[in-house]
């Protein structure tokens, strides 16, 4: 059952009743054929509250353990996700790298909208760190715009790592901006010249950084150039030796 059309509207009811979140740049999402689009990540809010603030459907790559709970919660949860447009997949390894950029492909040429996390997972302190190379690839195999997007005052609006809805009275504002076309950036990159050559790993670098610093001019906030997932596991490594002392 696809539940997403429903959904969709009642959610966004919700959160305009309680939090009245804002959205600006609407003029700049395409309105129809395939799309990429790519937010900061510093909640878990954004998973429904951009979806909300953007008249299209979004369809998203999710890790497929969210799929393997036990029992009938675990069941119902699996038949949720797929039901608004999460598409099970093994990310681990080379091979689940592989396997997402194949779905995510599949979702482009099928000219629907992807949503991303380009830093691929959340900030641990509001900051914006270094963006992965997964949309850029994902907007060069398929030719698809990357749609960048920023959601601000969603960090401040946590009670905590782990809440699922903002305090009340929370400000929430979605930021859209223009566009991009990362195969004209690569050309642009290698100084106008056209060549079919595929993308270095160093460009890839630097598509991705042009995009991170695209929505980092919607969110404001400050960059911190190392990946996020790295400072969490540093973060996790100070917190078990600290323990260990006490």
């Amino acid at each position: 059952m696809h539940l997403y059309p429903a959904l969709q509207p009642i959610v966004k009811f919700l959160l305009r009743i309680v939090w009245r979140p804002t959205v600006s740049g609407l003029e700049n999402v395409p309105s129809s054929g395939r799309m990429i689009m790519a937010c900061n990540h510093v909640s878990a809010f954004e998973t429904y509250v951009v979806p909300c603030m953007i008249p299209r459907e979004i369809h998203w790559l999710g890790k497929d353990s969210l799929f393997k709970g036990k029992g009938l919660p675990g069941k119902f949860f699996a038949w949720l996700m797929r039901s608004v447009n999460v598409i099970p997949v093994d990310r681990s390894g080379q091979a689940g790298a592989s396997a997402a950029l194949n779905a995510g492909i599949a979702v482009l040429e099928g000219e629907h909208a992807l949503g991303v996390f380009p830093e691929g997972t959340r900030s641990p302190d509001g900051r914006m760190y270094r963006g992965k190379t997964g949309a850029v690839r994902l907007a060069l195999a398929t030719g698809a715009p990357i749609l960048p997007v920023a959601e601000i005052g969603a960090f401040e609006a946590q009670r905590s790592k782990k809440s699922i809805l903002p305090k009340l009275g929370a400000s929430l504002h979605t930021t859209i901006g223009p566009t991009l076309d990362m195969r004209a950036e690569l050309a642009g990159l290698r100084g106008g010249v056209s060549s079919n050559a595929p993308a270095s790993r160093d460009e890839l670098r630097a598509l991705a950084r042009i995009l991170m610093e695209a929505i980092r001019d919607l969110s404001g906030q400050e960059y911190v150039d190392e990946y996020a997932s790295e400072v969490k596991k540093s973060l996790k490594a100070s917190r078990a030796k600290a323990h260990e002392r006490v």
